[in-house]
């Protein structure tokens, strides 16, 4: 798809991309062998792509199977009389600081916030202190959270960009990169406690602070033997205490619109007539962050425009109203992309060395 204003990739890096974000653990010889590409063709475009800043691979700490057991997506609508380089000023100190807070985005009079804490408590605490600095200077109109406690949630997607990648390119034959089931293992999250001793808590950070380093400089900087780093990592993948991300960068790809969707979803209509309004929601609106308990839902989606957007979001609020499955409108906050203060994007190291530090 063309955009204007935006160096189109060719095929071939279009194909690269997609499979770097769709197979994240695949070695570079095995995605080779799985488009029947030359490794030498592949590697030039994959260092072009990462050069460029199209992507960036990253260890997301899945903090559920590290003891938390609360995920709170807040936003909040802003005092227009105050300017958003006037607001971080005073609040980036203080925001930068909360490591709870691993995502803050803010845009004109308006502003995403993600959190993840160990329980209620260390929630109430960051959020009384969240509004208390901004009452205190004037800057807050409202605040709404949601809260998604993980042991009856389902974290539908963790910053995947394969489904949204796969949407734009109209990449044909790969139907399994938009299916879900609410219900699986994978997507529902179970709060559980691993045992770690003082090695692999340095590995574990040390792949969250380094997750471009290669094993054997890695093993060097932390001080193991690279097959004991090896067998580690390898461990927290299986164990799904990591996750192994390509994040994709939206401005580069030339998106234009962010929105945070919260959908509240009839609690009288069966459990399966949800489940189809989640498969469809995942294929028209392709979320990269979408989380969702019984009954309401909440999203991260990119868009080319404003007439994507809501070309899309008509057609995803259409079929859930076909299905009766929405309670009202869903409330929608739409941020431009090319005006977006990224307070923190995904900063998640300190908030895992201070879940490790407890276990």
């Amino acid at each position: 798809m063309s955009v204007p204003g935006v160096v189109p990739l060719s095929t071939n890096e279009q194909t690269v991309l997609y499979q770097l974000v769709r197979c994240p653990t695949l070695s570079d010889q095995e995605i080779c062998s799985r488009i029947d590409m030359k490794q030498s063709t592949f590697s030039t475009i994959k260092k072009k792509l990462r050069e460029e800043g199209y992507f960036y691979t990253s260890y997301l700490p899945m903090f559920q199977h590290l003891g938390c057991e609360l995920l709170v997506v807040w936003y909040l609508t802003l005092n227009r009389k105050t300017r958003t380089e006037d607001r971080l000023a005073l609040t980036r100190g203080p925001l930068l600081a909360a490591n709870d807070l691993y995502t803050i985005l803010s845009e004109s009079n308006q502003a995403i916030v993600m959190s993840v804490s160990r329980n209620i408590a260390e929630h109430v605490r960051v959020s009384d202190e969240l509004v208390q600095l901004y009452e205190a200077n004037d800057f807050l109109e409202s605040l709404h959270y949601v809260l998604f406690p993980f042991d009856v949630s389902g974290l539908c997607s963790f910053f995947d960009f394969a489904p949204l990648l796969n949407r734009i390119f109209d990449i044909p034959d790969d139907p399994g990169v938009n299916a879900i089931d609410i219900t699986s293992e994978p997507v529902r999250c179970r709060v559980r406690t691993p045992e770690m001793n003082d090695l692999e808590k340095e590995i574990f950070l040390g792949l969250v602070r380094y997750p471009e380093m290669s094993d054997s400089a890695l093993s060097e900087r932390i001080g193991c033997s690279r097959p004991v780093l090896s067998r580690v990592k390898g461990r927290f993948l299986e164990e799904r205490l990591l996750e192994r991300r390509r994040i994709v960068s939206l401005e580069k790809m030339g998106f234009q619109i962010l929105t945070m969707t919260h959908s509240r979803f009839n609690p009288l209509k069966p459990m399966m007539r949800r489940q189809v309004c989640m498969q469809e929601t995942r294929r028209v609106l392709t979320p990269i962050f979408h989380v969702a308990r019984d009954p309401e839902s909440v999203m991260l989606c990119a868009f080319w425009n404003f007439e994507d957007f809501k070309h899309l979001h008509n057609e995803y609020v259409s079929f859930c109203e076909e299905q009766d499955s929405l309670v009202e409108e869903p409330y929608t906050l739409a941020m431009s992309i090319p005006r977006l203060f990224e307070v923190k994007w995904l900063v998640f190291e300190p908030l895992a060395r201070q879940v490790l530090e407890g276990l």
